[in-house]
């Protein structure tokens, strides 16, 4: 299918490694220019090498940022534009959260919190809505997860803020509609990435259990009997960037193989 993304801008949040960099090259196989971005450096030279071979090192630039910063955010945005001459695709990959319960976090927390994953969204609109307004053409796409829907226990702030993302994101498609901008979130259930490798080991670690039998226990609660692939979120995300989707706006979609069986 061809999604009409050739020659499209994106910038990709958190695309070192996972589902960010699943997205990355999702984007760079159909033809996009993609600006990716992390903290860690070392870990993003290497995406940068993976994504330049599935197109070229001339269609990838790499800028090492924390998109939790207003500062970084704009720098990002800013040497997208002077390096490729526009901007057509933001796409927000929010980091993990920590384990924590509402009621036991202090405004520090909460604060880091609101700062992570909720701001970071509303920063990075505000600085790439002016050039998709300019050109009549737009996609502001975020990956959150399952529990802006389904709340997941102990993550008290992680929970609030990503329903709070949920809730902007109707309010901005609304708004930003009339010039053929879209915004769409992606929930992923549990997809297989180091990250969740490395909780599945933690925890058959604390029950004194193989890792083996942790997997198999999630695994039972999804319908299609497996965990997600990163490469789906990729997909999903590319789709939602195309032409293909250009009357789908304010939606938040699980990729979740079933698990969470939503109300009609």
């Amino acid at each position: 299918m061809e999604l009409g993304l050739k020659d499209r801008v994106a910038i990709v949040g958190g695309s070192s490694s996972g589902m960010g960099m699943a997205i990355a090259l999702a984007l760079a196989r159909e033809g996009t220019s993609i600006t990716i971005c992390a903290r860690n450096e070392a870990s993003l030279r290497k995406a940068e090498l993976e994504v330049a071979r599935t197109s070229s090192q001339h269609h990838v630039l790499a800028i090492p940022a924390d998109l939790a910063s207003s500062d970084d955010i704009r720098r990002v945005v800013r040497g997208t534009f002077n390096r490729f001459g526009r901007l057509d695709i933001a796409v927000n990959n929010l980091v993990g959260p920590v384990p924590e319960k509402s009621f036991e976090l202090e405004d520090e927390e909460w604060h880091d919190d609101v700062e992570r994953h909720f701001m970071s969204v509303v920063r990075m609109s505000r600085e790439v809505v002016p050039y998709m307004k300019q050109q009549q053409w737009g996609r502001i796409i975020t990956r959150l997860s399952m529990s802006a829907l389904m709340p997941s226990n102990a993550l008290g702030g992680s929970n609030s803020t990503r329903m709070a993302v949920v809730g902007y994101t109707r309010m901005l498609a609304t708004e930003l509609a009339p010039f053929n901008i879209t915004v769409n979130n992606v929930l992923p259930g549990s997809i297989l990435t180091d990250r969740l490798t490395a909780i599945y080991e933690a925890r058959a670690d604390a029950q004194n259990q193989p890792p083996q039998e942790i997997d198999m226990e999630a695994k039972k609660g999804i319908p299609m009997g497996r965990l997600g692939k990163p490469e789906e979120i990729g997909d999903l995300v590319a789709f939602l960037a195309s032409e293909r989707a250009s009357y789908l706006t304010g939606a938040s979609i699980p990729l979740d193989g079933g698990a969470t069986q939503l109300p009609m």
